[in-house]
């Protein structure tokens, strides 16, 4: 029998560092003048953050988050910059701003809808499958794409009809890591591994209707992502160590000898990946004016908690940088940037850096893979080319 697994209901996510070297980006004409990310809490650059202005502590909105590179918080759940940052910088575009402050802000070269609880499923899907879970935002990736619509026509309204379509085909759109929180609310409401692994076809189902809504805005260049190794995060192994929430992970057939990663979670991420790249091939001949590119979540960061020191990460590559104690260092009672937490004094010597979010380090090298084509099919600076 399947042995029942609940996670924490991700409010504020779930389960959203090498250099470049030798791109020869900076002799290349750009192809792209703006980029438009969507996704969760691996991609977020402040979303959540404005959305959530007024509510009680949200504590990636506290120090240490942002400190190895901004040098203060900006909303991001990392001590740094995020993939997506460094796509922008790659592609010599600024780093994106949030579509909420757009009061503020330029989005003429790019925006960001991207947002901490982001979902490929509606809030409505969970209301009628799995009440007793339900994501407390509209925050799903329909609703990311009806933000980007709502800048789209005040875009287009600033311009011709024929260069607005111009714009939209000269930027990069990003579909980042969703998924992760689906099965995350879907499993806090009672669902078993097995039962919610039988609702992948539906995750993977929305993300393409999103990617194919989108190619019918315009977009002529998307990157689509699939998602990590869930049963790597130290949240996850902290969370059900000893067997806890009904895992009976307490033998070592529970965890990957490599690793020491939860099995299962990380067969239901792979079995949604699986399900996404073969999506996108068939996406790929439905729409052959467009390029597809997708890009592997798994396999940089399995590398990385696998042999972190070829890749110049020194310390537990399952240990976080920033939390509360415990051998995972990750305590939901003393979670990082609230009190009781500490954090480490090398982040670029550590994957992880919240127990959930990965470290400034770990995302340059998962970009570095996803731009020059290790992590990616094809490769992102390959578009730029074309």
């Amino acid at each position: 029998m399947e042995p029942q697994v609940q996670l924490l209901p991700l409010t504020f996510v779930l389960l959203p560092y090498l250099l470049l070297h030798g791109t020869g980006t900076a002799a290349t004409p750009p192809r792209f003048n703006s980029i438009f990310s969507f996704g969760n809490s691996y991609a977020d650059t402040g979303n959540f953050v404005l959305q959530s202005a007024g509510l009680p502590c949200i504590a990636f909105n506290n120090s240490p988050y942002g400190e190895t590179f901004f040098r203060r918080p900006t909303g991001r759940a990392s001590d740094g910059r995020l993939i997506i940052d460094f796509i922008a910088e790659a592609l010599e575009l600024p780093l994106l701003p949030p579509f909420l402050s757009r009061q503020a802000q330029d989005l003429s070269r790019g925006a960001n809808f991207a947002i901490v609880g982001g979902t490929a499923l509606d809030v409505g899907f969970f209301l009628r499958r799995n009440a007793g879970s339900v994501p407390p935002f509209r925050s799903s990736l329909r609703v990311q794409i009806g933000w980007f619509r709502r800048l789209k026509q005040s875009l287009c309204n600033a311009t011709a009809s024929a260069g607005c379509g111009e714009l939209l085909a000269r930027s990069l759109f990003v579909v980042g890591e969703l998924g992760s929180n689906d099965y995350g609310y879907l499993l806090a409401g009672g669902k078993s591994l097995q039962e919610a692994k039988s609702f992948v076809p539906e995750v993977v189902k929305a993300i393409c209707r999103g990617v194919e809504t989108l190619v019918e805005e315009g977009a002529r260049y998307l990157v689509v992502s699939g998602t990590l190794p869930a049963g790597c995060l130290p949240m996850a192994l902290a969370k059900y160590a000893g067997g806890a929430a009904g895992t009976n992970a307490t033998t070592t057939d529970d965890y990957d000898p490599r690793t020491g990663c939860l099995r299962r979670l990380n067969g239901l991420a792979q079995y949604q990946n699986w399900m996404l790249r073969e999506a996108v091939d068939h996406m790929r001949a439905k729409y052959p004016g467009t390029k597809l590119v997708y890009a592997d979540f798994y396999r940089p960061v399995a590398r990385l908690v696998r042999r972190p020191a070829k890749f110049g990460f020194t310390e537990e590559p399952l240990r976080a940088c920033c939390g509360g104690g415990g051998p995972y260092n990750y305590n939901l009672g003393a979670a990082c940037g609230s009190p009781g937490s500490t954090v480490c004094q090398e982040p670029s010597a550590h994957v992880h850096w919240d127990g959930i979010h990965l470290t400034e380090a770990a995302y340059k090298y998962i970009a570095d893979g996803w731009l020059n084509g290790l992590y990616a099919h094809p490769s992102i600076l390959d578009l730029v080319q074309q």
